[in-house]
């Protein structure tokens, strides 16, 4: 969204650093008229902003990011206002932007007041605020929020900016608020509307699997035209695939980013996060059973968006000597898009093999439009084993079908564990 312009003039005080000038007025001044609700309650939320704006800027044009300076006035500073403006009220607090323009310039707006119960929350969510809305205004020198290409790169564009908070404010809890649904809906699409803050785990997690560099390259060396995930595929070339529903390729989407996050806690994967595990829990589980000897097949039936997944969990009871897991899709016109694979959890929680056990066509009298996949196991050694964990992973990077459901494509599946 683009705001109205906020005129210097309108606000009785400013504060400079080296980069930035923050605009504001105080709620209760010693000489002068009040601004209650536009007022700030004193200077240290200034200063705050002021010291993480800094300091997003001094690591932004650092090695590896190495940004230039963002377009700037004749002033040569970037101008903040710290006001109660409708789209940052506590009722939707991260509706702030830097989308506003005056002529090509981007500018900042952050709150003047904050509805946290300490004033370590309001300072810390204060401190991420800064470094969020800075990284935006970084990211809109290398792609204009009025270009229609960047349209495509919203979603990225907030992820990246999370996933800076947690570069700049190591320590601040703040960015973790981003992440519940993260956890409880794992089947919401990677560029869903809704999403787009929680996606910043999935920039963190291709920057532990790539590198820092790899992911501001995305930013400064895409074509115009691209959107981030062709962006990503070109630059990492014949090294991976970044979404692929082929069984037998381990894709950096379906076969890292969706397994991985399942062991938030274990150290020895690319997904920890052990502050989110800690606040959160493990990601919600669509559909769990236990098996064992003589048991009944066990199914499920399911649906997927694209660019999303869900979890499956198998306990088995006994000596099993062969459990099979199989998923049929069956949405008539789909196209192949699921991908599934299996991870074996030991009794410790720990992963017992470090690449997942995909489930491979089948050949079977299936309509045309219809895929079956399924693996095998053999001689499970229950004693060591607490589940296996499936994961089914849509990999269509766009829905099926254009409607009034936002990126919403159904591919339908069943799920059955036979022993």
């Amino acid at each position: 969204m683009f705001f109205g312009v906020p005129s210097p003039s309108n606000f009785p005080r400013e504060m400079k650093s080296e980069h930035f000038v923050i605009h504001y007025g105080l709620r209760n001044p010693n000489e002068g008229k009040g601004r209650s609700c536009d007022g700030v309650r004193d200077h240290t939320l200034i200063l705050t902003y002021l010291e993480s704006l800094e300091r997003l800027y001094e690591l932004m044009t650092s090695h590896p990011w190495s940004r230039p300076a963002p377009i700037v006035d004749v002033g040569g500073r970037t101008h903040v206002f710290a006001f109660n403006h409708p789209a940052i009220t506590a009722d939707d607090p991260f509706a702030v932007q830097p989308s506003a323009k005056q002529g090509s310039v981007p500018f900042i707006v952050l709150p003047c007041r904050s509805h946290e119960t300490t004033t370590q929350a309001e300072l810390q969510r204060a401190a991420a605020e800064a470094v969020h809305e800075a990284t935006h205004v970084f990211n809109y020198t290398e792609r204009p929020y009025d270009d229609f290409n960047s349209q495509n790169w919203e979603w990225f564009d907030e992820a990246f900016a999370v996933f800076m908070e947690t570069k700049v404010l190591a320590g601040n809890p703040d960015y973790v608020r981003f992440l519940m649904n993260w956890i409880d809906m794992p089947e919401t699409p990677l560029d869903h509307s809704s999403a787009k803050y929680q996606a910043g785990m999935f920039v963190r997690y291709l920057a532990k699997r790539l590198g820092n560099e790899f992911i501001n390259n995305v930013w400064v060396n895409a074509d115009p035209r691209d959107d981030p995930l062709t962006a990503i595929q070109k630059l990492l070339g014949n090294r991976f695939r970044v979404v692929d529903p082929d069984p037998t390729v381990q894709d950096l989407f379906a076969s890292g980013y969706c397994m991985d996050p399942y062991f938030l806690w274990d150290h020895e994967s690319a997904g920890l996060a052990t502050d989110v595990f800690t606040r959160y829990g493990e990601r919600a589980i669509s559909e769990s059973c236990g098996l064992r000897e003589g048991s009944p097949m066990w199914s499920a039936k399911g649906y997927l968006d694209h660019l999303a997944c869900r979890y499956y969990r198998v306990y088995p009871k006994g000596n099993l000597s062969q459990m099979t897991i199989s998923m049929a899709t069956h949405n008539g016109t789909a196209v192949k898009r699921l991908k599934a694979e299996v991870a074996i959890v030991t009794t410790e929680r720990r992963r017992k093999d470090p690449r997942p056990r995909p489930l491979l066509p089948v050949a079977t009298p299936q309509p045309a439009q219809n895929e079956l996949l399924s693996t095998t196991f053999h001689d499970l050694q229950v004693d060591e084993i607490d589940h296996l964990v499936l994961v089914v992973a849509n990999c269509g990077q766009r829905p099926d079908k254009e409607d009034d459901r936002d990126h919403d494509d159904d591919i339908e599946y069943t799920i059955s564990v036979s022993v």
